[in-house]
């Protein structure tokens, strides 16, 4: 009868996705989690059928009853074999932005006793059996982040840390980073900036690779899905040059988006020297040429606004205010 609880629960769980940090969970039930494993206060507690030692390897997943808290401060786990399991403190919980002992994005948090979780086995002694919460989770957490990645979903991230490369966000409870260069912050937001730290951003998936351990996400791929009406290709759209680089300018547009003016679509003449040709801050105008959602990149044209070659060199000032009352209009026909 226990093994068929077991059983039940364990298919049950991966049929459903219901894990709740790694937990068992029925989340498509009426009942509770506690409930789903233990059946009702009325029956006798879920306990986990008898194995053998020997049928045991490091990285097996067994699913194992929390006894209570040991001496070293874990927890003992019954998980089938005449003597408890025990489970490190810092193999306790996944926890993306917290490290105990010397695994990263591990920690501690309170179990109930009598509660059943999936545990993967990370030390075997003979009689003596190590197990981790934590890493079975992990194991679940990239299955879930790498279905996100292939559906390429937006994700309601939380962020965890703020550094001056970018931010840490957690996805699933696995630790991901949105680089400064995928999330525009204002001057006024800039300056407050470690007040993000906690609240909910929305992104993309960048690259997702487990055996890497990288995950790269982007809130400039969410923002630009979301405007790409107003972005289509052939549109001309406005902003401020926000950088001048040897191939080409940067257009700050709403939004925080970056459109890139590369030199070869300056003018339709020969642009010698595009770092002389554009002041930081300039005001411009160009036409959205192509879109990549997946990059989440922008690609700008304005010697499709010329009258003639050159004129963006010779009379800037001339093709800026004849575009000034059309922005959001496809391009004038030349």
């Amino acid at each position: 009868m226990q093994r068929s609880i077991s059983l039940l629960v364990t298919q049950l769980a991966l049929a459903t996705g219901g894990y709740v940090h790694g937990r068992v969970s029925l989340r498509h039930a009426s009942v509770s989690p506690r409930a789903a494993v233990r059946a009702s206060e009325e029956e006798a507690p879920f306990r986990p059928p008898p194995v053998s030692v020997d049928a045991l390897k490091i990285g097996t997943i067994v699913v194992g009853v929390v006894l209570g808290e040991n001496k070293a401060g874990g927890y003992d786990m019954e998980i089938g074999l005449p003597k408890p399991a025990s489970l490190p403190r810092n193999e306790v919980a996944l926890l993306p932005n917290c490290t105990e002992g010397k695994v990263p994005g591990q920690g501690w948090v309170q179990l109930r006793e009598g509660d059943a979780y999936e545990a993967l086995v990370i030390g075997l002694a003979g009689s003596e059996v190590n197990v981790s919460l934590a890493r079975a989770q992990r194991v679940i957490a990239w299955k879930r982040v790498e279905q996100h990645f292939q559906e390429d979903i937006s994700y309601n991230a939380q962020v965890l840390s703020i550094t001056d490369a970018g931010a840490t966000v957690g996805i699933e409870r696995i630790p991901g980073f949105v680089p400064w260069s995928h999330w525009h912050l204002s001057e006024e937001a800039w300056a407050r900036r470690y007040e993000l730290i906690g609240s909910r951003l929305r992104v993309k998936f960048l690259d997702c690779d487990q055996k890497r351990k990288r995950l790269v996400l982007s809130h400039r791929r969410y923002t630009l899905q979301r405007r790409q009406k107003d972005l289509a290709p052939g549109l001309i759209v406005s902003g401020n040059v926000s950088q001048v680089l040897p191939y080409g300018v940067v257009v700050r547009l709403q939004e925080g988006l970056d459109g890139l003016l590369h030199v070869s679509q300056v003018s339709n003449s020969f642009v010698q020297n595009v770092t002389e040709a554009f002041q930081l801050g300039e005001p411009l105008s160009a036409v959205v040429l192509k879109v990549d959602l997946k990059e989440g990149s922008i690609s700008l044209s304005t010697k499709r606004l010329e009258k003639k070659p050159g004129e963006m060199i010779t009379d800037r000032a001339a093709v800026m205010a004849r575009t000034a009352s059309v922005e959001g209009a496809p391009a004038l026909p030349v």
